[in-house]
């Protein structure tokens, strides 16, 4: 799942460092909650024509309808608006930042973490992820939350470590998280808003193109 390689990178991205910088975001995001276009799962060209089809993904999943007309609009524009693909793309990320995704998002955190780990820090039985996972029974919304963060923080992850680093990362004691370890604050939370969770998901996206553990 994280063979996943951007071959290249257009123009327009590379002379609008925010735009390039988000737009590897949303990829991430893409791969890890399910929304990557099926001609995309393994190689990418992180051009216009691969956001428009990005757009019209996420567009297929409800998601960010104004948004992504809006990207798919300033990606195709002559010559490329640079501030209007910015907020586009921003406005993307919110949209899917907040919105959980259980069917995408089981088979790509089963991958990397294992079912014995993400049951611990989704606080619920083997049995019971593998009914999920497989969609005999619907996803609890305190489930799919959890889920959620998970995705989000494998999203950040995978651009800086392997499979085996990502797990062990959710295992190690973080200075930045007082010496727990990220699975710890996890296990803990009781809410999606609480404030350890947002510093846990801060913690994991500073790690974003810095290829270094904190």
């Amino acid at each position: 799942m994280i063979d996943l390689q951007i071959s290249s990178i257009d123009e327009p991205l590379l002379e609008a460092p925010d735009a390039a910088s988000l737009a590897f975001s949303l990829v991430g995001r893409a791969q890890t909650m399910g929304f990557l276009p099926a001609q995309h799962k393994r190689r990418i060209e992180l051009d216009r024509e691969f956001l428009v089809s990005l757009a019209n993904a996420l567009r297929g999943h409800g998601l960010a309808s104004i948004a992504t007309a809006e990207l798919a609009r300033a990606a195709q524009a002559e010559p490329v608006n640079q501030v209007d693909l910015v907020e586009a793309l921003r406005a993307i990320l919110e949209a899917v930042d907040a919105s959980p995704h259980p069917d995408g998002e089981w088979a790509p955190a089963r991958d990397l973490l294992g079912d014995e780990l993400l049951a611990r820090v989704l606080q619920i039985s083997g049995s019971s992820l593998r009914r999920y996972a497989a969609g005999d029974r619907r996803t609890p919304d305190d489930v799919a939350w959890r889920l959620h963060i998970v995705a989000r923080l494998v999203a950040a992850l995978i651009g800086s470590y392997n499979e085996y680093g990502v797990r062990r990362w959710f295992e190690r004691p973080r200075s930045g998280l007082g010496g727990r370890t990220p699975a710890e604050i996890l296990e803990d939370a009781q809410v999606e808003d609480d404030e350890r969770v947002k510093r846990l998901i801060s913690l994991a996206e500073e790690l974003t193109g810095a290829g270094a553990a904190t």
